[in-house]
């Protein structure tokens, strides 16, 4: 598989260049990245230090396009030409032309991308017609190939299946009360209703089945600005040592406890499905405690930032409840 990675290079004609090269990935996506500005930013950088600046692109037959990069020293290159034929997802056809800084633009070049699907393979191949045998190459001692290779290399890491890195959502609070009261807030249903949603959210419903294996349905209500409408989770208990230590999972659900995907229900991109959390619990002396929640899954940092807003209102009701007590 690494040597299909390897760019190959030919000359098969006096005025044509013919690059191939496999890609892991399926021919829709390279395509994208081959045709998207927004991917074609992500690889198709220029030498080490380049950036692209301008990406005016008209995909489609008889559309123009041009693009420039810029290096660290402030000069620029630019391509642009015209789009002959642009058949999705297999071929584009292209004339190209390159501006060196303030250089006329060189000669014009054909280039014709054909993108063939081999199973789980994409090959590419790049067929390069210059207008002479002086042109070609002139291209070919500029090392337009090695360029190429290097933007092809960080294609490879942009198609590559990335599992999302999951990031925690940790808060830490030390409440004015003793262990025993802070651990009947998550035991006592009635304790429950006072502190679970968020600040002008209430809890309505807290069936607390407070044991291993047990599930506990609760139901926060949202304000009437805020539609009032009524938003079910359940929480279903691991590992409970008591005092110390609790393991529970959240879903969201529907009041019947069907679990329900967060996405389906409006909820922002990078909420997982379930929510594993360990809260624990450690007295400090003098009717105080600390309190630690984790909670693991998010795949977002966003998500796990808007989850935390939620849970740090909740605590600071937590910490009103003990307050009256």
């Amino acid at each position: 598989m690494a040597n299909e990675r390897t760019l190959k290079v030919a000359t098969p004609t006096d005025r044509e260049i013919v690059m191939t090269r496999a890609f892991d990935a399926p021919r829709a996506l390279v395509w994208d990245a081959m045709s998207k500005p927004e991917m074609l930013r992500r690889w198709l950088l220029g030498p080490p230090g380049w950036t692209i600046t301008t990406f005016d692109d008209d995909l489609r037959a008889g559309g123009k396009f041009r693009w420039v990069w810029r290096g660290p020293d402030g000069s620029e290159i630019a391509m642009g030409g015209v789009y002959r034929e642009v058949a999705r997802p297999e071929r584009i056809v292209r004339t190209e032309s390159f501006e060196f800084g303030s250089a006329p633009p060189t000669g014009e070049q054909l280039a014709t991308l054909v993108l063939t699907e081999q199973g789980a393979i994409t090959a590419l191949k790049l067929t390069l017609l210059y207008p002479s045998k002086e042109a070609r190459d002139a291209a070919v001692a500029s090392g337009v190939d090695r360029g190429l290779a290097v933007g092809y290399e960080r294609l490879d890491d942009l198609l590559a299946p990335k599992p999302p890195r999951e990031v925690d959502l940790v808060v830490t609070r030390v409440f004015d009360a003793p262990v025993e009261e802070v651990w009947r807030a998550w035991s006592d249903p009635e304790q429950v209703m006072q502190w679970w949603g968020p600040d002008r959210f209430t809890c309505p419903v807290a069936e607390i089945d407070f044991r291993e294996g047990g599930t506990s349905l609760l139901c926060m209500r949202a304000p009437k600005e805020f539609g009032g409408q009524d938003m079910y989770s359940t929480w279903t208990y691991g590992k409970i040592d008591p005092k110390k230590r609790i393991e529970l999972v959240h879903h969201f659900s529907d009041k019947a406890r069907t679990k329900l995907d967060p996405a389906v229900i409006g909820m922002p991109p990078g909420i997982p499905k379930e929510v594993p959390h360990v809260i624990t619990f450690h007295p400090l002396g003098a009717n105080r405690t600390e309190m630690t929640v984790i909670e693991r899954g998010y795949t977002m940092e966003s998500a796990r930032d808007l989850s935390k807003a939620g849970l740090e209102q909740c605590l600071d009701k937590m910490a009103a409840l003990f307050a009256r007590n």
